[in-house]
């Protein structure tokens, strides 16, 4: 920004011309030359002091700008990195290109190295711009249409600046400053100078504007970086004001280069300091203040950087958190850390806010750069006292449940048995001989108690295993004990569907084997009740056999409907049942698969199923062998 003439100055103003005033030919004209150049060499000379020490200070931003741009390549990772080291460079190209031209004497040179200033100039706000637009969060405005289109203004200008002499639409005129070589040149300005000039004063009022929102919206730590970074934004104004309003020390020299490495230098040093931008944009701060859930940011070395209004009364610190490890408010945190050191936190912590004790659920979540690599963390602490409360409540409704299934169990069995009893005493003729239809009417009493029977029991059983008190009372028994009494009494069930009910024990399996009978009957019991419920038509086997040198299995196979290959793991839940046409004819509420399976678990074993819709299933418990030694 330098000019004799006095015309306003945009921020980065900058024309020249290669039309350089002719001599007078007449002797009075060369006395006036001469007398003129006299004067001129003796006010240069009082300014090459002022022109060297400010060649000096325009170099001095080049180093600074350089030593700048080498830090912040550094952490060209992070959004908005490359919009600032744009920013640096050019104002680093410019500021010395600036300082060849008062230095050089060779009036071509000094026009080179002016055009050359016009690229720094042409792209130092851009970089700015794009390096504001990622800090602020508006990256979806900054398409590739319109980055693109903003690249081609900037690149417009220096294309004009390079070609003045076609067109002289840059600078009009160009003279020596004082009328000698040394020193800025004086120049002029043409019509796509201050297009150009419009184009940057424009993104340097967004990006002022956008710091100002932000200095004024933001909390805590982003409110002092954005004041800092606003600051910043003030020394090119200050440069144009004191030009304008004539406080410039020398209306010849441009301080336009120097005040924008001032910014520059507030930019870079927000940015490397606070390092904010690597965990989440400002243009956030309306939902992170909102959030219902305290939210802590930590940086890489779990400081906190950021807390929201929630965070701060969960931790009723009056104190200044930001800064401080997270270890300071959390305790436990390095024990919780050691035992994930490589995946996330998830606790419970257990605050009391006014006298009311609250539990909170604390998770985090690693904050990654572009190359992967962990550089902070995002605590959510949630309130989840209700949600505590709900369970225990729902704890103690199951115990209850439990309970009452118990006691209802035991009050029903003992009629059950009463009933049982004597109906198979009408059966075998106990009370004398009985008509066919009699014997019949007995039978059905038999199978529809010996069903409530194991309904009862499997919902005592379900109970038991929900409390975990289930105990194994383990004894030697014969198997052929196991399977008698239930095929007996399934036996009719079966053979009134038509079903064949087929028992095989394996000769390889040793005759007396520990375990606890009661619970195996269960699962048989459930096994066969639920192949015979399932059967149409065709048999249902029972099998005992050994499976390999230290297990033995029991295996029933049908030939009913089957199930399908995404309903196998459903069918070993409590109260599931598959979802299909012959199911809704059949009766139950899907816990004697449930029982099986926990059953088996208890019993360190497991079980195996093979099925295809249509063609039957195979259920095949596999158990500890364990032989009776007597």
């Amino acid at each position: 920004m330098h000019s004799n003439n006095r015309q306003p100055n945009p921020i980065l103003q900058k024309s020249f011309t290669t039309q350089i005033p002719n001599e007078i030919d007449t002797r009075r004209g060369l006395f006036r030359i001469k007398i003129k150049e006299r004067t001129a060499a003796s006010n240069n000379m009082e300014m090459y002091p002022y022109y060297i020490g400010y060649i000096v200070i325009l170099l001095a931003s080049s180093v600074l700008g350089f030593l700048l741009l080498i830090r912040v390549w550094g952490l060209r990772s992070i959004p908005g990195a490359y919009g600032l080291m744009l920013a640096v460079g050019c104002v680093m190209e410019w500021s010395l290109t600036y300082a060849m031209e008062i230095y050089t004497t060779n009036i071509a040179e000094k026009i080179l190295w002016a055009k050359l200033e016009y690229f720094g100039i042409s792209y130092a706000a851009l970089g700015m711009f794009i390096f504001t637009m990622h800090y602020s969060g508006n990256t979806d405005w900054l398409t590739s249409t319109r980055t693109t289109l903003l690249g081609i203004i900037a690149s417009v200008g220096f294309i004009f600046a390079l070609t003045n002499e076609w067109h002289h639409k840059i600078w009009s005129t160009i003279q020596l400053t004082n009328g000698l070589p040394f020193g800025p040149l004086n120049v002029s300005h043409g019509i796509a100078f201050f297009f150009l000039a419009i184009f940057q004063y424009i993104l340097i009022a967004v990006i002022t504007v956008t710091f100002f929102q932000i200095a004024t919206r933001a909390q805590s730590l982003y409110q002092s970086q954005s004041r800092t970074m606003l600051i910043g934004m003030l020394f090119p104004w200050i440069a144009n004001f004191m030009y304008i309003t004539g406080l410039n020390p020398s209306s010849s020299l441009d301080l336009t280069p120097i005040a924008l490495t001032l910014t520059n230098l507030f930019l870079s040093i927000s940015f490397l300091r606070y390092r904010f931008m690597d965990l989440r944009p400002i243009a956030q701060d309306s939902i992170f203040n909102a959030m219902q859930d305290g939210v802590v940011v930590l940086d890489h070395k779990e400081r906190i950087v950021d807390i929201n209004p929630v965070g701060t009364f969960i931790f009723q610190d009056t104190g200044d958190l930001l800064g401080r490890e997270i270890k300071t408010l959390l305790p436990n945190w390095v024990e919780w850390r050691s035992a994930n050191p490589r995946g996330e936190i998830k606790q419970e912590i257990s605050v009391e806010l006014a006298g009311d004790p609250l539990t909170f659920s604390l998770r985090t979540t690693s904050v990654l750069d572009q190359r992967g690599k962990r550089n902070g963390r995002v605590l959510l602490i949630s309130d989840i006292t209700e949600q505590k409360q709900a369970q225990k409540q729902i704890m103690e409704a199951s115990h209850l449940k439990s309970q009452l299934l118990a006691n209802l169990g035991h009050d029903l069995r003992s009629p059950l048995g009463a009933i049982i009893g004597y109906a198979e005493m009408l059966k075998d003729g106990s009370f004398g001989p009985m008509s066919e239809n009699q014997e019949k009417a007995s039978s059905e009493i038999l199978d529809g108690a010996n069903q409530l029977l194991s309904f009862i029991n499997n919902l005592v059983g379900q109970a038991q295993i929900e409390t975990g008190k289930i105990i194994l009372r383990e004894y030697p028994f014969d198997v052929g004990e196991i399977v008698g009494p239930l095929l007996s009494t399934l036996n009719f069930h079966a053979h009134k569907k038509g079903l064949t009910l087929i028992e095989y024990i394996d000769p390889a399996l040793p005759q007396r084997l520990v375990g606890d009978q009661f619970w195996l009957r269960q699962i048989v019991m459930n096994l066969v009740h639920n192949a015979v419920k399932f059967t149409e038509t065709g048999s249902v086997t029972v099998r005992f056999f050994k499976r390999g040198m230290d297990h033995w299995a029991v295996q029933v196979i049908d030939t009913g409907i089957g199930i399908p290959h995404e309903a196998q793991k459903r069918v070993f839940e409590a109260f599931e049942q598959v979802n299909s046409m012959e199911n809704s004819k059949q009766s139950g509420f899907g816990l004697g698969l449930s029982i099986v399976a926990k059953l088996t678990s208890i019993m360190s074993g497991k079980i195996e199923l093979e099925s295809e819709a249509g063609k039957g299933c195979t259920f095949t418990v596999i158990l500890p062998l364990k032989e009776s030694i007597k």
